[in-house]
């Protein structure tokens, strides 16, 4: 893992079109700002994760999803809008 130290407006590239900067630092969070083609999917880890989850299930169950999966996936975004206020 590269780890890289960024201040309030300093940038990350990563290949030639992706820019990740560093908006605002409060306390132990960091807001970010992305700017990346439409094509590139930016999912945070946990969404992303269930999302694997949903496609994994969907597979193994030809198709429907297991209420278990449905509900985690609400409980992330629940989490989501709270984080948010």
């Amino acid at each position: 893992m590269l780890v890289l130290t960024r201040r309030i407006n300093e940038s990350i590239m990563i290949g030639d079109d992706i820019v990740i900067t560093i908006l605002a630092v409060d306390g132990d969070k960091a807001k970010l700002g992305i700017e990346a083609p439409r094509d590139v999917a930016i999912l945070r880890e946990e969404l992303y994760s269930a999302v694997q989850e949903q496609n994994l299930a969907a597979i193994r169950f030809g198709g429907s999803t297991p209420p278990e999966s449905i509900e985690k996936l609400r409980e992330i975004l629940s989490e989501r809008e709270k984080a948010e206020d």
